[in-house]
């Protein structure tokens, strides 16, 4: 008979039944952590099993398996057989050489063929030094000298770093007529000085001269100063500025010019301290800005100065010669009338024959007038001003450029005399 379970709603059981259950479930709960460690696993006991008897001749009985418990060995750490470390002599002798051949035969088994044929024992290579030659010297291994491949010495120090710069014979024609057209797109005004009522050509003078001194204080190059002088032109051509102002113009001037052309330039301190703090800081900047934006940040232009270098170095001529030309453009920085009517390489041309001519040399070869592309006729107007530039230098009131290239480093070209007679 089956039997059934009623359904005990235990949401409206009494309280006394609630009670009871919550007993029963207590003691049905898992025991703690503590007892079942200390539990063991307790085996059930099985009963034997009968043998199976049946009258069935097919059914045989299963045989009891037994598995047999084989004790493994203790584990161990294998440890490699250590072998002495023999060294190895290679001699060039030939029976030391069989031996090892006979070793090399007893191990790979080659055929009677092979080990018949005489071998014979390994020799140096001998290194041919014909190409690859020692430097007695002891120079570094990573030099770059190849010299002694190529057949003909490199001669260091040959040349100076301006021909080196220049020494560039498949761009030379090319550099030099981009430079003549440069020189024709940024030039001062040359009648500029009539339209400025409070300045005359005397204070620009002056303003040059204390450039040269400035230049030479802090130790800038001439080109640093041809530059400035270029940008107080340029600047005077299309600005008005009254005489307290001026010194100030050339003083940012003179700080554009070190930015562009020096490494190093001096700080803009050292220009405020170097015009007694008459003028701030502050004005110093303001006038800097104002002259870039007259002359429309355009200050790469070609002077004089990089044309005497360039007529110089490719005409092969002496430093006397060069320093000489130099020393005349530098006078010619301190009068802007009449020289702001030549071209930069014009009057270069022309400071290059006057020095020739002064060192008792033919003025203008056939040389220098295929490479700077002038006749002597087109540059007897600029030489003539030159010339009388040059016998005056000792009497004019500005002396800092006669000063500098009475130096050594210069050959003390500002001491000797202009040759007579003139050569225009």
């Amino acid at each position: 008979m089956a039997t059934f379970r009623i359904n005990q709603d235990q949401e409206n059981c009494g309280p006394n039944l609630r009670q009871t259950q919550k007993e029963q479930s207590q003691q049905q709960r898992r025991p703690v952590l503590g007892v079942i460690n200390k539990n063991t696993t307790r085996i059930p006991s099985q009963k034997p099993k009968q043998e199976i008897t049946s009258q069935d001749e097919n059914l045989c009985a299963k045989q009891k398996s037994t598995i047999q418990i084989v004790q493994k060995a203790p584990f161990t750490i294998h440890e490699d057989k250590l072998v002495e470390e023999k060294s190895v002599v290679l001699r060039d002798s030939k029976p030391q050489a069989s031996c090892i051949n006979n070793c090399r035969i007893r191990q790979f088994g080659l055929p009677a063929t092979v080990t018949n044929l005489h071998r014979q024992p390994l020799q140096e290579i001998s290194i041919k030094h014909d190409i690859f030659e020692e430097d007695s010297t002891g120079g570094s291994p990573m030099s770059l000298d190849r010299s002694g491949i190529l057949g003909t010495p490199i001669k260091q120090g040959s040349k100076s770093a301006q021909e080196l710069l220049l020494d560039i014979d498949e761009y030379k024609e090319e550099i030099y007529l981009y430079l003549r057209e440069a020189e024709t797109r940024h030039r001062p005004k040359p009648g500029y000085m009539r339209k400025q009522p409070d300045i005359t050509y005397a204070m620009r003078s002056i303003l040059v001269d204390w450039l040269v001194e400035v230049a030479e204080e802090y130790r800038l190059q001439t080109e640093t100063l041809y530059l400035a002088v270029s940008y107080i032109d340029r600047f005077l051509s299309f600005m008005s500025v009254v005489r307290a102002k001026l010194q100030l113009v050339g003083t940012a001037a003179m700080f554009i010019a070190a930015k562009y052309e020096e490494i190093y330039p001096p700080d803009v301190r050292e220009f405020v301290y170097i015009t007694d703090d008459t003028y701030t800081k502050k004005q110093v900047l303001r006038m800097e800005h104002l002259i870039l934006k007259v002359l429309a940040f355009d200050l790469s232009v070609p002077t004089t100065l990089s044309f005497i270098t360039s007529f110089s170095v490719s005409n092969d001529l002496s430093e006397m010669t060069m320093f000489l030309a130099m020393y005349l453009g530098e006078l010619s920085l301190l009068e802007a009338d009449p020289y702001l009517q030549y071209v930069p390489s014009e009057l270069a041309a022309a400071c290059i024959a006057l020095a020739r001519h002064t060192l008792d040399q033919e003025a203008w070869p056939e040389d220098l007038e295929k490479s700077t592309k002038y006749k002597f006729e087109d540059l007897k107007s600029c030489i003539s001003h030159l010339n009388q530039t040059y016998s005056n230098a000792s009497v004019h009131p500005q002396q800092a450029i006669r000063e500098k290239y009475k130096a050594n480093r210069w050959h003390n070209v500002s001491l000797m005399t202009p040759r007579t007679p003139a050569l225009c």
